[in-house]
């Protein structure tokens, strides 16, 4: 009887061991922190005085193993998506992960303009234009790019960052062609090239591209006030729109907040529009747990968001203009 029992145990070691090192083809998408951004951001004559507060909201995303894959079943607050779903398939982790970390710096970058702007302010931006990394084998750009171009305009306006340069060539129509000005070895030249239709990491659906992969190029900006973020634990580029409000609202008499807790996620480009973002349901799911009153979102999101809201108002906008509009009007 003992050694039955020693060889269940066993057993079930080994099963244990097995479901911790056998991996799966999917990625696991949980809530992640709600962070209070008075904590982390400090403004140059700034004022935390604002009896409410921002709530910075993220995901949470690892690779499952087969337990974790069994656990995602039991979780309602989780999802699954697959690998190639989440990454695209010629690139690694480490590299997508690296991405993720310059697209968070670019985008406390752009948070930090666009809230001077609203300030007053006019912060001197220098650099221009995007670095091609890599071309996919299918790329309609295959021979006429190459990797180390400056791609500085699309159909003629200018591009100064990854984010603008997606939003430009995804505003186009299907089969259009575009029309990309580039520097090579310091001459600039013109090319015309179709656009195909991508798997997108962020969600599962298509959309439209050249199929190329690019990094801002040496984007500086000359600030005339100093402002210290200190965030870097979270990647990728859907903090801009909660960064720029905190900023703003430390240089400002008024509290935006309005005593209330403010949490929310969105794309914020240079010229303050705002752009879809994935993981809404988790991200709802952490501002919930903080007890936020009001929850900001891109409007192409408005629906999802809607869904998970139940004790949350959730307020959509489409500009950081109107973002600020409608907390003046709580």
């Amino acid at each position: 009887m003992l050694y039955i029992k020693k060889y269940f145990l066993i057993i079930i070691v080994i099963i244990i061991i097995l479901l911790n090192i056998i991996p799966t083809p999917y990625y696991l998408i949980a809530p992640g922190k709600a962070i209070n951004l008075s904590q982390y951001i400090i403004v140059e004559n700034g004022e935390k005085d604002a009896r409410g507060k921002f709530l910075l909201t993220s995901t949470t995303l690892l690779r499952a193993n087969l337990w974790l894959y069994i656990y995602s079943f039991l979780d309602p607050n989780i999802e699954l998506e697959s690998k190639s779903d989440k990454i695209p398939e010629e690139m690694d982790q480490e590299e997508y992960m690296d991405i993720m970390t310059r697209m968070m710096e670019e985008s406390q970058l752009i948070a930090k303009i666009v809230a001077l702007r609203e300030a007053g302010y006019n912060p001197e931006l220098t650099g221009r234009g995007v670095i091609v990394n890599r071309i996919l084998d299918n790329s309609p750009a295959k021979g006429k790019l190459m990797p180390g171009d400056v791609i500085i305009r699309v159909n003629d306006q200018p591009v100064f960052t990854i984010e603008e340069f997606s939003k430009l060539v995804q505003g186009s129509d299907t089969n259009q062609f575009i029309k990309i000005t580039f520097i090579r070895n310091n001459i600039s030249y013109n090319i015309t090239v179709p656009l195909i239709k991508l798997q997108t990491g962020d969600y599962t659906t298509e959309k439209l591209g050249i199929g190329i992969y690019t990094t801002t190029k040496d984007l500086q900006c000359k600030f005339p006030l100093k402002v210290d973020i200190n965030l870097n634990q979270i990647k990728g580029p859907s903090a801009g729109l909660m960064i720029a409000l905190e900023i703003l609202n430390q240089l400002t008499e008024n509290d935006l907040s309005s005593g209330l807790v403010i949490a929310g996620t969105g794309n914020l480009g240079i010229d303050g529009k705002i752009t879809k973002v994935d993981g809404i349901k988790q991200k709802i799911i952490s501002a919930k747990k903080q007890k936020a009153d009001v929850f900001i979102v891109p409007k192409e999101n408005y629906s999802e968001a809607n869904r998970y809201s139940q004790d949350i108002k959730v307020i959509p906008v489409e500009n950081f203009d109107e973002a600020i509009m409608k907390l003046i009007k709580l």
